[in-house]
């Protein structure tokens, strides 16, 4: 199928990629070098090596001025571009791969197929103050709303010193398919703010923002 959507934003561009072709479908149509094609025969499941390049895929279509550049991973597991030129976030789930690219901002996106399951999850990813919320909280898109927007704040910060429940928090919303929350960090007695943009596409809840 290949790109679905794209958006630009003053400092972003995002695109998602509608996965209908096998792995070996997609490997034709990339260019991989040598340390990527590595990292590629790694990959042990079908599922994973058809997102991996999926979201791979995106960046010429993304960005067509880059060349080729690969996609490497820190000691934290965060992606950014070997030729340094755009900070990146990526993102998978089911049949959707995401990937968000800024020149000169920190970001994140997370993109989830919701399921009733979430229902049953609440404690594990809201905090004390959310769980007491007056909104329907129990409706599962609100929920993917949060998880989304925690999981896009997690990745733009990029260090693994995050608790969902304790660091991170999400403003009362009124959810309406698509819009902006207000989530914050709250690190080391400082509270940093930022706005996500949320948007449901068929049954999956997809959120990006973009940081300092």
């Amino acid at each position: 199928m290949g790109l679905l959507l794209s958006k630009q934003t003053p400092d972003a561009i995002l695109g998602i990629w509608e996965i209908w072709e096998t792995s070996q479908q997609l490997y034709s149509l990339s260019k991989l070098n040598e340390k990527e094609l590595v990292f590629y025969r790694s990959l042990q499941s079908e599922r994973r090596k058809k997102h991996w390049l999926s979201y791979r895929l995106l960046l010429p279509l993304l960005a067509p001025e880059l060349q080729n550049p690969s996609i490497d991973y820190d000691e934290c597991g965060k992606p950014y571009l070997s030729d340094g030129r755009y900070r990146i976030s990526v993102s998978h789930s089911g049949k959707y791969a995401a990937l968000i690219l800024s020149v000169n901002k920190n970001v994140g996106v997370d993109i989830e197929l919701m399921q009733p399951k979430i229902l049953n999850l609440t404690k594990k990813f809201l905090s004390p103050q959310e769980l007491q919320y007056d909104y329907p909280l129990l409706e599962k898109e609100s929920l993917y709303v949060i998880w989304c927007a925690k999981e896009a704040l997690y990745k733009m910060h990029g260090k693994r010193d995050l608790s969902f429940t304790q660091h991170i928090t999400v403003d009362p919303f009124s959810f309406d398919g698509s819009g902006v929350v207000t989530g914050h960090i709250h690190k080391e007695k400082t509270t940093k703010s930022y706005q996500l943009f949320y948007e449901t596409i068929n049954d999956y809840m997809l959120v990006f923002v973009t940081g300092a």
